[in-house]
């Protein structure tokens, strides 16, 4: 998903909690990205590691229009275990150049 379908989607109506925390995730990420990078659009990294989300997410129904479908916590912890790993893996390779990736799962 690129910036304006997560932003457009976390402005939407999500009935299950896990959507939104979903959705929430991947919002509070692309800023981080933004924040402290080229930005979302052109550091590969996060947007790979967020794809098993984002393609859960979906099966919700249509994230541009609000959801009524569901998710589950194992499903949705599976889906963020990439990017914890992900975040894990860029603050140690980021500190080698003197750089800093900061973000909290």
């Amino acid at each position: 998903m690129n910036q304006s379908e997560i932003e457009w989607a976390a402005q939407q109506s999500h009935k299950c909690p896990n959507v939104r925390k979903g959705i929430d995730l991947l919002l509070r990420l692309m800023q981080a990205v933004n924040e402290q990078s080229d930005g979302w659009a052109y550091w590969r990294a996060p947007s790979k590691a967020c794809q098993k989300l984002m393609d859960l997410l979906k099966t919700a129904g249509n994230l541009q229009h609000g959801t009524s479908g569901t998710i589950s916590d194992a499903d949705l912890r599976k889906a963020i275990t990439p990017i914890r790993t992900m975040v894990t893996r860029q603050k140690k390779l980021q500190a080698k150049f003197g750089n800093t990736f900061v973000f909290t799962v």
